[in-house]
């Protein structure tokens, strides 16, 4: 099976959040509490960005932060980045 990518990008100010971006790319994430409480909204991101926020913290754990996952309804912009959002079945 062949992987295909689509590629995007977005002028964005610093502390856009990366929901708000994502609309403006036509690029759907899941959502559901927009709170950072149900977790659907996780990313991957490689870049500059916010810290983590205690809800993130809460609902992704440490170890998912540190590998790069983040919730898009918390997570902003603070530089260049790069988003890789996880395919849901």
């Amino acid at each position: 099976m062949s992987k295909v990518r689509f590629i995007t990008s977005v002028k964005a100010k610093k502390s856009t959040p990366l929901l708000k971006l994502s609309k403006k790319a036509d690029i759907e994430i899941k959502t559901s509490c927009l709170k950072g409480k149900c977790g659907k909204c996780v990313i991957k991101v490689k870049g500059d960005v916010s810290e983590p926020t205690k809800n993130e913290i809460r609902t992704l754990g440490k170890e998912k932060i540190d590998k790069g996952y983040r919730l898009a309804c918390e997570v902003e912009v603070t530089g260049d980045v790069d988003i890789h959002i996880p395919c849901k079945k």
